[in-house]
């Protein structure tokens, strides 16, 4: 078997990175791109893919509604399709047109995090170690065979940044170990353990509101996995919204009502948390203004809630 015609599927940096790595693997196999108009998501990386049509000439597809991609796929008549960073959900006609069926990245170690944000959910949970899994396609929820995995280690000091970027570079090792053998029909395929399985829910910015009651390593955690490039964890203060970009616990028990600024330092403040707990704030900011430490913006006895 030898696979001629490929049409990458994606958005996102990742699915820039990915689509990088298949053209430099084998360029003549890939016949076209499609991606979506979504410059409305902060994660938006359209611009990557009009640059990449650019420079190597291969057509680039920008959809404004799921209803197209039936048409550009027709169009393309491709044996494989490769996706990373896809909106919508792929329907059952969609899967049974292309050949060799469809194969995506999803980044956790399937079958654990099955759906939507696997990696924030991954350090919400205070996981040690996430990864990814190059997978096909099939009418479930991230549930078919497995090709190959990778994993990642989630350090302590780890923010969600730091997680992209770590998958990132293991997306690329994956392709480029395995896109040679899907294309010769070598590659290896795996039936998921279902027993295994873990579900996640999409995330909304509105689930990012702190909780004071919390002990500080589960808020440590909270803001930590929705930091930049994401919407950020936020409070109030004055019924203004303070979003919260770094922070740290602080090092020993801190007993005060849950919320409460209760010490001012040069480079962080303290706030108190749940069971005797506080949380050193780094760098915070108001909405609208620009991000500062957060000793320039909190003062003693301030309440968050």
């Amino acid at each position: 078997m030898s696979i001629q015609r490929v049409v990458f599927v994606g958005s996102k940096a990742l699915g820039a990175s990915v689509l990088d790595a298949i053209y430099s693997i084998s360029p003549q196999s890939l016949v076209g791109v499609i991606t979506v108009d979504d410059t409305s998501d902060i994660r938006c990386a359209l611009d990557q893919f009009r640059e990449f049509e650019r420079r190597t000439g291969k057509p680039l597809r920008v959809l404004q509604k799921s209803s197209e991609l039936m048409t550009a796929i027709v169009e393309y008549k491709p044996e494989l399709c490769i996706v990373v960073g896809w909106y919508w959900v792929l329907k059952p006609e969609l899967l049974k047109i292309v050949p060799y069926g469809w194969l995506g990245i999803h980044a956790s170690l399937l079958p654990k995090y099955r759906g939507g944000a696997p990696l924030v959910w991954a350090v919400l949970n205070g996981e040690t170690k996430t990864g990814l899994s190059l997978f096909y396609f099939d009418e479930g929820m991230d549930t078919g065979d497995i090709v190959a995995q990778k994993e990642v280690r989630i350090e302590f000091e780890d923010t969600i940044e730091d997680i992209l970027v770590k998958v990132e570079n293991r997306s690329r090792e994956i392709v480029g170990e395995n896109y040679p053998l899907l294309l010769t029909g070598n590659a290896p395929r795996l039936t998921q353990d279902h027993s295994q399985s873990t579900y996640a829910a999409l995330r909304q910015p509105s689930d990012g509101r702190i909780d004071w009651d919390q002990p500080a390593p589960i808020i440590y955690n909270f803001i930590r996995a929705q930091t930049h490039p994401y919407p950020g964890a936020f409070c109030f203060l004055n019924e203004k919204i303070l979003r919260v970009w770094s922070a740290k616990p602080f090092a020993y028990p801190y007993y005060g009502p849950h919320g409460q600024v209760v010490m001012v330092e040069k480079n962080h403040v303290v706030v108190a948390c749940g069971v005797g707990t506080g949380l050193c704030l780094h760098t915070v900011n108001f909405e609208g203004f620009d991000q500062q430490r957060a000793s320039q913006v909190l003062k003693f006895g301030q309440r968050l809630t």
